[in-house]
């Protein structure tokens, strides 16, 4: 059996076309994947942006344990090192900084590669060159973009190095079974610039500024801005969706039957809910519920469509090592989804999110900024240092009228489950993993850094 985990990066459960109630039909390919597995209605993040994301998605814990999210302790196993130990090959593709290797994210691989933009050897000089003169949306960086792409196909044959699609899509076909499979895809991520048919599918508006430069605004000053001026930012977002599903469909084709698949996203995205654009940590379910599907080999009897029993991203990694008959870590805090894909009752469990960043310093651990949500398909609670707010998520799916502290039935469960992570976290004190100009710069281009 092969294993294929697919995660998109800042995709919102609502623009899946799979999920309940989806905002419209922008991923056809991966509803047509959903039509052979089950899709988990109730998928949760347990951090808001790809740092705090991450390693619960591989590691099967809390972004605040073992010291935190800025490097991945050595206490934390990922799926690739017991894969590893039980003789499986895994191979790595991803264009996100946040990813590297320097963050402990490539233990295990037998092939990790980072395929940024710009990712060829001896380019990147030129990269720094034309970032420190022309803006993202200059024509100038854009024909260089262009070129660039224009010749990195042949240059593969000599650098070995291709877009994210294109070495996964080399893994699974050229793999045996006992193959894990991880590409991560940075569309739909802002800046929103996708394809000029995808926008035209959608009906984006005309408008003066470009993408870019829209979408940067609208992350800077979300207030300023027009309806009209926020619907095109929510075409391009759509579009940047669709744009996704494209690059997932190319992928797809190359999966057998016999494979396992795994969808998700790291984290979902604000599209002006509670006053922001992207992603900058809160722990609202904009940026927290996410979409999660799940299709197993195809000698798996699969006896569930759809799944209302709340899935986390700490179930990710024991899911995996489930189907591949590997014991999981004694240090996993998840279960495997297994059970409920075959027809078996599952009962809820709680998800924690949290995080510890500030918006002007992100991935950065800072203890005065802790946030802490506890969830279940009907409440939440969110704790920050202003207080705690409650949500009845039945009555206020949007979590637009908070419930000052609530106290009684239904909700202590949930004050318990608080109180004792709360107490549990230990920020570790820390002078933060060093960056280097390449991994700022990228940021920067993503929008986390100004």
């Amino acid at each position: 059996m092969k294993t294929l985990l697919l995660t998109i990066d800042a995709w919102r459960a609502s623009h899946a076309s799979f999920m309940p109630d989806p905002a419209g039909d922008h991923t056809p390919n991966l509803a047509r994947l959903a039509d052979e597995g089950s899709v988990f209605t109730e998928g949760v993040s347990h951090g808001p942006a790809t740092p705090y994301a991450f390693p619960s998605v591989f590691t099967s814990t809390l972004p605040l344990d073992h010291g935190g999210y800025e490097r991945l302790s050595e206490d934390r196993t990922l799926v690739s090192e017991a894969l590893d130990q039980a003789g499986w090959r895994s191979v790595g593709v991803h264009a996100n900084p946040w990813l590297g290797e320097k963050y402990g994210y490539a233990r295990g691989y037998t092939d990790y590669r980072d395929v940024g933009e710009f990712g060829l050897p001896g380019l990147e000089r030129g990269r720094q060159f034309l970032l420190n003169n022309f803006s993202l949306d200059h024509p100038v960086y854009r024909a260089a973009q262009q070129l660039y792409r224009y010749a990195q196909k042949p240059l593969r044959a000599v650098t070995g190095d291709a877009a994210e699609i294109e070495v996964a899509r080399e893994a699974l076909e050229d793999a045996d079974d006992d193959t894990f499979v991880w590409t991560h895809l940075l569309e739909p991520h802002a800046p929103y610039t996708p394809p000029k048919r995808h926008r035209e599918a959608v009906g984006v508006p005309e408008i003066e500024d470009s993408p870019a430069q829209l979408v940067t605004r609208a992350q800077h000053e979300p207030e300023s801005f027009t309806e009209r001026e926020r619907e095109v930012v929510r075409g391009l977002y759509a579009a940047s969706v669709r744009h996704a599903d494209e690059k997932a469909g190319k992928l797809l084709r190359s999966v057998d039957d016999d494979t396992l698949v795994i969808v998700t996203a790291d984290h979902g995205e604000a599209l002006f809910e509670h006053g922001q654009v992207g992603h900058e940590p809160n722990l609202h379910d904009e940026l927290v519920h996410v979409p999660f599907l799940i299709r197993p080999p195809a000698d798996v009897e699969t006896n569930t469509e759809t799944v209302d029993t709340q899935a986390r991203h700490i179930d990710i990694a024991p899911t995996i090592l489930d189907y591949a008959g590997v014991d999981a870590p004694t240090s996993y805090r998840g279960r495997s989804l297994r059970p409920a894909i075959e027809g078996d009752d599952l009962d809820d469990e709680l998800a924690i999110s949290e995080v510890a960043s500030t918006p002007t310093e992100p991935g950065r651990l800072a203890p005065d900024a802790l946030q802490v949500a506890v969830r279940t398909p009907e409440r939440k609670l969110i704790y920050t240092n202003d207080g705690i707010e409650g949500f009845d998520r039945r009555d206020d799916p949007n979590e637009r009228d908070p419930l000052a502290d609530p106290t009684g039935e239904g909700w202590d469960a949930l004050r318990a489950a608080l109180e004792d992570r709360l107490a549990a976290i230990e920020i570790a004190d820390t002078d933060g993993v060093e960056r280097d100009e390449d991994v700022q710069k990228r940021l920067q281009d993503l929008g986390y850094l100004e």
